[in-house]
């Protein structure tokens, strides 16, 4: 451990399971007090006993302001100032869009969008009340995708959101650039993890690899320079972009 992120006091949503609890293993490993949020406790509980006492399990559904800034108070009241966001959470669904209910269209949008601007504008808030000493080590990350930059078959939902969660993260970042907030998003390829173990190794999942350039999937650790850089102290003249971290999946 090197203790990039030493000091910090980072949130990271969608924890639970797959990459979001690997962002927070990573955080904790670098130094960092971490929040792990999620709606599925039990699975919290088991992390945050794995990394320890700088680790605080909150059940959130991030789709609802009245729990996110709780959430936030929980945070701050057991470790002081949320400075780092990881907004991890998000959904997709297989589905052609003639056939698509309009209501999980709504989902998928309610999740991978509006509840990444929810978190990040409460966090932003606390952060410019704080002060622009305390606001100049702000960090957000937006974990967007590839599919926001090239078109994935019947995820339509999904490829517009990630589209929109990029776009965002750009906003955001223009917004709150004179109080030195930094806001970047992180776009993976496919990732193998729990979440994706059972499609990758099917017969879509199988050709999905057999086409991109290098004929490999990512594992969980394939994210973890970029996302300790754009937290760390190092990024700070970083914000408003989007780094694409999917091994030349999206050339294919």
């Amino acid at each position: 451990m090197s203790g990039r992120v030493a000091g910090r006091v980072a949130l990271v949503t969608g924890a639970s399971s797959g990459l979001g609890r690997r962002f927070a293993q990573v955080l904790a490993a670098e130094g960092a007090k971490v929040i792990v949020a999620a709606r599925r406790k039990e699975r919290l509980d088991d992390l945050v006993k794995e990394i320890g006492v700088n680790a605080l399990a909150v059940q959130c559904d991030v789709t609802d302001e009245a729990q996110v800034v709780a959430m936030f108070d929980a945070a701050e009241a057991k470790f002081g100032l949320v400075d780092t966001v990881i907004n991890n959470a998000g959904m997709t669904h297989a589905s052609n869009a003639v056939t698509q209910d309009i209501a999980e269209f709504r989902k998928i949008m309610d999740l991978n969008v509006t509840s990444v601007w929810c978190v990040a504008r409460e966090a932003a808030r606390r952060l410019i009340k704080a002060g622009p000493e305390k606001s100049a080590h702000g960090r957000i990350v937006n974990i967007a995708s590839m599919a926001g930059r090239i078109v994935i078959p019947n995820v339509t939902a999904y490829n517009t959101s990630k589209a929109a969660c990029a776009h965002l993260t750009r906003s955001l970042a223009r917004e709150w650039a004179r109080y030195g907030i930094n806001v970047n998003a992180l776009s993976p390829g496919y990732v193998a993890t729990e979440l994706t173990e059972e499609w990758l190794n099917g017969e879509g999942g199988q050709k999905t690899i057999g086409k991109s350039p290098r004929r490999r999937i990512m594992d969980e650790t394939s994210l973890d320079e970029s996302l300790l850089f754009l937290c760390s102290d190092a990024a700070k003249y970083v914000t408003g972009t989007d780094v694409l971290v999917d091994d030349g999946q999206s050339m294919h």
